[in-house]
């Protein structure tokens, strides 16, 4: 894992915790439930564990290239292949994140055509917001299909 600069050290290491909260939940989820959902609206299980990791990637290379990536990694079936996939993802986004420069921080960038710009840093912050929006819903999921979750500390 890379050294962040001490500028990003505080973010980055609030963004592991809040990765390994995330995972600590997913854990309990059941793999053959993947297809549950609770309403015909909301995202089945499978989609919903698998969007977190993927979000996330698509997320930081937005950050870091100004653009929503064209193609994102395929999801994955079963919680141990979600979690494994979402270790590995952000540790990689994490190392890529932490070699960015103050200057580069505060550059504007445009990833989505129905907002404004925004800095990287605001998007960066806003992953966060992301992952911690879709881990409450996941704990309603779980509860909601007998799971035993863990504490949020």
């Amino acid at each position: 894992m890379a050294t962040p600069a001490s500028h990003l050290e505080p973010f980055i290491k609030n963004w592991h915790r809040i990765h390994k909260q995330t995972i600590k939940l997913q854990r309990v989820a059941p793999s053959d439930k993947f297809d549950w959902r609770p309403c015909e609206t909301s995202m089945p299980l499978g989609e919903l564990m698998n969007h977190l990791w993927i979000a996330e990637r698509g997320l930081v290379e937005a950050a870091l290239t100004g653009t929503w990536p064209k193609q994102l990694p395929e999801p994955k079936k079963t919680t141990e292949e979600v979690i494994a996939a979402s270790d590995q993802s952000h540790e990689e986004a994490a190392a890529k994140i932490a070699a960015l420069t103050p200057e580069q921080l505060a550059e504007e960038v445009t990833p989505f055509e129905n907002h404004g710009a925004m800095s990287r840093s605001q998007l960066l912050h806003a992953l966060h917001e992301h992952e911690i929006h879709h881990r409450g819903q996941l704990y309603v999921y779980l509860r909601m299909l007998g799971a035993e979750v863990p504490p949020l500390f």
